[in-house]
């Protein structure tokens, strides 16, 4: 038993010590210029599965989450998404989930649905790992109408319309206090719309995204503090790091603070009463591009399906093999 004790503080330290790390290669880190083409959510603090297929059943709270975020608001159209997600736990050891999606950048839209399958088991002490597959079929659009220059360009002049189909792929470990996860987005990186030259195609590109994290509850105060670390990355941008630390007020109120890489600010808070959550979020640029374009807002609308713990964040109430 001492063994087992001694253990589990040694693994305990050790995770800690990663979490650390990351922390410090956050700090660390210069100004960041992002390109991505996913949209860029902040629910992934209180809904990982949009970032990471392998959290669908990964807490017993099953739920259904209604999200609308407007980006850059003054600059130019924005950018523009709306998301109806889902996370089910089937069993103890298996989830499902899904997300119905459009993202509107300009002239370009995506439209699609995620259907999500994870299996976990126990790995070690009181850890248990996820993994998730999500597959993903789309409509890609290009709206030649919504394009306005100065110069003739024969790409930007025919509209385009293609339907594809993606992946993700995601690994996710916890306890009920530390978490982590991995996951690969855009998986095959498939084709959108056939390049002017023909040679070079226009495709998906795939996102890396890295979590890590811990949740602490305490029941006698009921107060909580959560704390991440958000890494993503892709071939063709430098990587870029959130850094959040949300507090818990009772299961029915909580507060956030965060920075992202690409000098924002970002602050939150959630409510819930009875079977709904009311969340939102912004985003406030202190760069240079900030001076071109007004502030990013996102609201989210949860409804849970099961809940009885009465909890109001997922890592309160854990689907574990060993507890």
């Amino acid at each position: 038993m001492q063994i087992f004790i001694t253990t589990t503080r040694f693994f305990n330290f050790f995770i800690k010590k990663i979490f650390t790390f990351f922390c410090v290669l956050f700090f660390l880190s210069p100004t960041i210029s992002v390109s991505q083409q996913l949209p860029l959510h902040n629910q992934y603090i209180y809904n990982p599965l949009i970032i990471n297929p392998a959290f669908a059943g990964v807490s017993a709270v099953s739920s259904v989450q209604l999200t609308t975020r407007s980006q850059w608001i003054g600059f130019s159209e924005g950018i523009n998404t709306l998301s109806f997600s889902g996370n089910y736990a089937l069993s103890e050891n298996q989830g499902v989930g899904g997300a119905l999606f459009q993202d509107n950048t300009g002239a370009i839209s995506i439209t699609g649905f995620e259907l999500d399958y994870s299996f976990k088991l126990p790995l070690f002490l009181d850890y248990n790992i996820s993994f998730g597959l999500g597959l993903i079929p789309y409509q890609y659009l290009f709206n030649a109408n919504n394009t306005d220059g100065n110069f003739a360009d024969p790409a930007l002049d025919v509209s385009e319309k293609k339907i594809s189909f993606d992946a993700n792929f995601g690994i996710f470990l916890y306890s009920d206090f530390l978490y982590g996860g991995l996951s690969v987005l855009n998986l095959i990186e498939s084709s959108t719309i056939p390049s002017l030259d023909g040679e070079v195609p226009n495709q998906l590109v795939r996102h890396y995204y890295g979590l890590l994290g811990y949740n602490y509850f305490n029941e006698t105060s009921k107060m909580g503090l959560e704390q991440t670390v958000l890494m993503r990355h892709t071939a063709y941008s430098k990587t870029q790091f959130d850094f959040n630390a949300k507090v818990n007020f009772n299961d029915i109120f909580w507060v956030l603070c965060g920075y992202r890489t690409n000098k924002e600010i970002l602050v939150g808070f959630g409510i819930k009463y009875g079977k709904f959550g009311f969340i939102y979020n912004i985003d406030i640029n202190q760069g240079q591009i900030g001076e071109y374009y007004n502030s990013s807002h996102e609201f989210g609308l949860i409804f849970y399906l099961n809940n009885k713990m009465n909890v109001f964040d997922w890592g309160n109430d854990l689907n574990l093999e060993y507890k």
